[in-house]
């Protein structure tokens, strides 16, 4: 007990996580019990409460940036640093979000250490610490632009194959969580960014999020056969891809450029949910023809717009999608709108939740008109496709539709009017969400295909 109050006092960041239970023992009085007599396992009950909902969970639908999951109100980690025994007892509950950081390398470093020796310290203190079964979601914050997994040479189509073999030989996270920039992330999921009109975007960081339902623990599919599940050490052999020896630096042309037969990534488990958050586009819409910038986003690849054959990087297992960019332009969006995977949830937001259009600096030489303009038409062109007369393939297996948008009041009232009108199966299920019963397809009667396909463009043609 004494050793115990000693440490408290050395402690005075973690004392506001402890307290005091009070207990009548005995006939003769009142006696006052430290919770360190506790056993494990009421500590580790009582930590178990401390978990709160990691800071990433709202804040990934607004503007990307770096300290995604930094927070000042971390209970369970102040606790963990009490004593030996607290950190014992809560390190069940304290690593099962972990992370991993990859700054960028100083100006003075003469080599760029390849990942997956950077991570070698992690996979030991997780291994040594018997943490393997414990990780359910894991976040990489790569800060390093010219991120590489080849000690030399040029960059390699699937580099980075044997990075995440060693992340998924060692844990079996059910989340994982991507904030990197946009060429790192095309480098970390083998997908390839267009970067001649990077200069002229806002988005130092994109967010790239995927989730597995927890019944499919322990299981993972192999390359290109998404129906079968296999155990982990099976499924890891086959992330190796041959075209990886095919140096990119050789090929100059964008049709002559290689691609890596699939992702390792989203190969390597059979993900449910994906969340791509790609932020800012309104610096673009101050230079000439902004409507003709091509962003830096692996969005091409993931749904197969710009691959050989058309073949999408996206795990055939996802199904419930959500994109959020703020302000894209039509022709950006319409990658995703013209190429949807089989999806039965689709979740959009292109207008920013913060006050991002009242900074000035931001603002400076912008149009507003022209992202309202864009905003509208990228909608129209996704409503176009989703009330098509039969709709567009993989729109017909679509269930629910959700925008984040729906503070627009009058665009969204709109939309509700419209849906009312052409209904195909559609109904309103509650502010920014559409539902549909995909036996009920049919149009609403006296609404030809012509009529739909003029109502969708001017359905949310209001500026905000």
């Amino acid at each position: 007990m004494e050793e115990a109050s000693q440490e408290e006092e050395q402690r005075d960041a973690a004392t506001s996580t402890q307290t005091r239970i009070s207990a009548s023992s005995h006939p003769s009085g009142r006696v006052s019990t430290s919770i360190q007599s506790l056993p494990n396992e009421l500590l580790s009950h009582i930590f178990e409460n401390l978990d709160v909902q990691p800071p990433s969970a709202s804040a990934l639908y607004d503007e990307p940036h770096f300290a995604l999951t930094e927070s000042s109100d971390s209970p369970l980690k102040a606790a963990s640093l009490v004593s030996k025994r607290w950190r014992e007892s809560s390190k069940l509950v304290l690593f099962r979000c972990t992370q991993f950081t990859v700054p960028d390398p100083e100006i003075t470093e003469s080599r760029r250490a390849i990942l997956t020796e950077r991570f070698k310290p992690y996979l030991d203190f997780i291994t040594s610490n018997a943490l393997q079964k414990v990780v359910r979601t894991f976040a990489l914050l790569v800060d390093d632009r010219e991120v590489r997994n080849a000690s030399e040479g040029p960059r390699r189509p699937n580099e980075f194959a044997s990075f995440w073999s060693s992340i998924f030989e060692t844990i079996d996270p059910l989340t994982i969580l991507i904030v990197a920039a946009p060429q790192a992330l095309g480098a970390l999921t083998s997908c390839h960014v267009y970067l001649e009109d990077a200069w002229t975007f806002d988005c130092p960081y994109h967010y790239l999020l995927l989730q597995r339902p927890s019944d499919l623990l322990n299981k993972t599919q192999p390359l290109g056969s998404p129906q079968i599940i296999l155990e982990p050490q099976q499924a890891n052999k086959s992330l190796e891809i041959d075209v990886g020896d095919i140096p990119l630096d050789q090929f100059h042309g964008e049709e002559e450029m290689p691609r890596a037969s699939s992702s390792a990534l989203f190969e390597a488990r059979p993900w449910s949910k994906l969340l791509l958050n790609e932020g800012s586009f309104i610096r673009a819409y101050k230079t000439y023809e902004f409507w003709l910038r091509v962003a830096p986003s692996i969005l091409s690849d993931l749904v197969g717009a710009g691959t050989p054959n058309n073949r999408a990087y996206i795990s055939p297992t996802i199904r419930d999608f959500s994109y959020v960019g703020m302000f894209p332009m039509l022709r950006h969006f319409c990658v995703l709108a013209e190429n949807l995977p089989r999806l039965d949830r689709l979740f959009v937001q292109l207008v920013p939740r913060n006050d991002i259009l009242q900074q000035a600096n931001k603002m400076l030489q912008i149009e507003p008109q022209d992202l309202w303009m864009e905003r509208n038409a990228s909608y129209a062109s996704l409503m176009r496709e989703m009330f098509n007369t039969p709709p567009s393939p993989h729109y017909q297996h679509l269930k629910v539709f959700e925008s984040g948008d729906a503070a627009d009041r009058e665009a969204w009232l709109m939309a509700v009017e419209y849906v009312k009108h052409v209904g195909q199966g559609w109904e309103v299920a509650r502010d920014g969400v559409l539902v549909r019963d995909p036996k009920n397809t049919k149009a609403a009667e006296g609404v030809d295909e012509d009529e739909s396909s003029t109502l969708s463009v001017n359905t949310l043609s209001l500026y905000a």
